[in-house]
C-alpha cells in the first residue's frame, strides 16, 4: 500500500488479527466476501466461518498472503474430550495444553508470515480466538498459575501478540432468536452462560490498544455485523475501507469528563496504565506527526514502547502507522523531542460498558486538570448531519460520567495539547485527581519488515 503522503511504498510487513467473542458470536463467519443479505438469519449460527472468509478473501484481493489459524479448543475437543467429565486436575492440565498448543500453532503461521515479509510479501495471520480466551474458562488463580508454569507474561499475551483484536458479541445478547450451537457440536453453552462467558472473554482483552467490540444492537442483520468487523480491522490496521460498503459512521469519539476522581469507586472492571507520549521533530515538513509512546500497566513490570506516524487526512480518515521500539531505540528517539511540544504523561483507564470499549485519560502534564474519554461509537458527531441519531444513541455512553463531547474540536487533540505555551483558557476542564499512583517521517518509517510495524487509524 502506498504511503498516504505519496512517498515510496512501505516495506512489506505482516499482521496478526485475533477474532474472539462469546459462543455463536460470528468469529468464523467474518473470515467470505459476497455474503447475501437473505441468508443473514442462518448466518448467525455460522457466523465465525463467514467472518474469517470475508477477511481472508478481502486481504487476498489486496495482494496479501492469508493464513487462517483454526480454534485450538474445538480441534482438541473434536478428538473426543468431554470437558464436563474432567476432574479439576484434568481440566487444568487440558487448559494448559490448549494454551501451549494454541501458541505453537500460531507461532508456526507467524514465523512463516515473518519470512514472507522478509521476501517482500505482505501477510496476514487470522486467528480464531487468541491466547487470552482460555482465561475465561478458568479461575483467576489457576490462570495465574498457568502463566507462571509456562513462563508467560499476561500483558505480553494480551497487548503485544496481536495487532488487532475483534470481539464479536454472542448472539445470545441482542439476537437471541438466532442463538444456536448447531454449527459447533462440541459447544454446550446455554443463553445465560453464553452471555456470562461473552462478558468474561471481553474483559480478558480489556487493555489491548486495538480492541474492537462488534455488538448486535447497532446492526440490522448479520451482513452488517460482518461489514462492521471488516471495517474495524481495516481501520485499526490503517487500510482505507470501501466506504460505500462498510460506511464511515463508526468513528472515535472524544469527551471531556468532569468531576472525575481515579480513587472513587468505579462501577465496572478496569485496567490502569501509565502512558507517556513524546512528539519528535519532523525535518521533512510533510505534515506527518511523529510521536513515541511508553505504556506500562499498573502492577506489571513489562513496558511497551512504540512509535506512531500520523498522516494528513485521506478520504476523511486519519491514518497512522506504528511500529514497536526497543528500550534503546526509544531513548535515542526521545533525544529528538520537538522542543515546541511538551511530553504528555497521563494515567489511562481502559474499561468495557454496554459492549463497547472506552478509555479515560487523566492528564498529569501538560494539562493536569484535563480528563478525556474516548471510544469508537456508531453515531455522528454533535455538529454532524444526523443529530437526531446522535441523541438517540446517548445510552451508549457510561451513565455515571459527566460528559461533554469535543470530538470535532481540534484543540483537544494530543498534538494541540502538547503545544508549549498553549492556552488553557478555552479547555472545558473540571476538578480531577490522579489518585495514588531529529528525524524525518520517511526515515523513521523504515524499521525493516515484520510485525514491528503496526497500522491504525485514529488510535490515541
Amino acid at each position: 500500500m502506498a504511503s498516504p503522503t505519496g512517498a515510496a511504498a512501505e516495506p512489506a510487513t505482516y499482521k496478526v488479527i485475533c477474532l474472539t467473542g462469546g459462543p455463536c458470536g460470528g468469529k468464523t463467519s467474518c473470515l467470505a466476501v459476497g455474503i447475501e443479505s437473505r441468508i443473514w438469519q442462518d448466518s448467525f449460527s455460522k457466523s465465525y466461518f463467514f467472518v474469517m472468509q470475508i477477511l481472508g478473501d478481502l486481504f487476498q484481493t489486496l495482494g496479501w498472503k492469508v493464513y487462517r489459524v483454526p480454534e485450538t479448543a474445538s480441534v482438541l475437543l473434536n478428538g473426543g474430550v468431554v470437558f464436563a467429565e474432567l476432574n479439576a486436575d484434568q481440566a487444568y492440565s487440558f487448559q494448559k495444553d490448549i494454551v501451549n498448543t494454541m501458541l505453537s500453532i500460531e507461532n508456526t503461521f507467524i514465523n512463516l508470515a515473518r519470512l514472507n515479509a522478509q521476501r517482500g510479501q505482505k501477510t496476514v495471520v487470522i486467528c480464531d480466538r487468541g491466547a487470552m480466551d482460555p482465561s475465561a474458562y478458568m479461575e483467576r488463580k489457576d490462570w495465574l498459575r498457568l502463566l507462571r508454569e509456562l513462563n508467560l507474561e499476561e500483558m505480553a499475551l494480551r497487548d503485544h501478540r496481536y495487532d488487532c483484536v475483534v470481539h464479536l458479541v454472542t448472539a445470545a445478547k441482542g439476537a437471541e432468536a438466532f442463538y444456536t450451537l448447531e454449527n459447533n457440536r462440541v459447544r454446550s453453552e446455554g443463553i445465560e452462560l453464553a452471555r456470562h462467558l461473552d462478558d468474561v472473554v471481553m474483559n480478558a482483552w480489556n487493555g489491548h490498544s486495538s480492541l474492537q467490540v462488534i455488538d448486535n444492537a447497532s446492526v440490522e442483520n448479520f451482513a452488517q455485523k460482518c461489514d462492521r468487523a471488516v471495517q474495524a480491522v481495516l481501520t485499526r490496521l490503517g487500510l482505507v475501507a470501501d466506504t460505500h460498503r462498510y460506511g464511515k459512521h463508526v468513528r472515535r469519539h472524544k469527551f471531556v469528563v468532569k468531576n472525575f476522581n481515579l480513587d472513587s469507586p468505579f462501577p465496572v472492571p478496569f485496567r490502569d496504565f501509565d502512558v507517556e507520549h513524546v512528539y519528535l521533530v519532523n525535518t521533512a515538513e510533510d505534515g506527518v506527526q511523529i510521536r513515541i509512546r511508553k505504556r506500562q500497566e499498573l502492577g506489571s513490570s513489562e513496558v511497551h514502547r512504540s512509535m506512531t506516524l500520523r498522516y494528513p487526512e485521506v478520504d476523511g480518515q486519519r491514518v497512522e502507522t506504528r511500529r514497536n521500539l526497543t528500550f534503546r531505540e526509544y531513548e535515542a528517539l526521545r533525544a529528538q523531542a520537538d522542543p515546541s511540544r511538551a511530553p504528555i504523561t497521563k494515567r489511562r483507564r481502559c474499561f468495557l460498558y454496554s459492549d463497547r470499549y472506552f478509555q479515560i485519560d487523566v492528564y498529569r502534564s501538560p494539562r493536569p486538570d484535563l480528563v478525556l474519554l474516548e471510544g469508537y461509537l456508531d453515531y455522528e458527531s454533535p455538529n454532524g448531519p444526523d443529530s437526531s441519531h446522535r441523541i438517540a444513541n446517548t445510552e451508549l455512553l457510561p451513565d455515571w460520567l459527566d460528559l461533554e463531547e469535543v470530538t470535532t474540536d481540534k484543540k483537544y487533540s494530543m498534538f494541540a495539547l502538547a503545544a508549549m505555551g498553549g492556552s488553557r483558557d478555552n479547555l472545558a476542564t473540571g476538578p480531577s485527581r490522579l489518585g495514588s499512583f531529529r528525524s524525518s517521517s520517511k526515515d523513521l518509517l523504515r524499521g525493516g519488515a515484520g510485525k514491528g510495524e503496526e497500522h491504525a487509524a485514529d488510535v490515541p
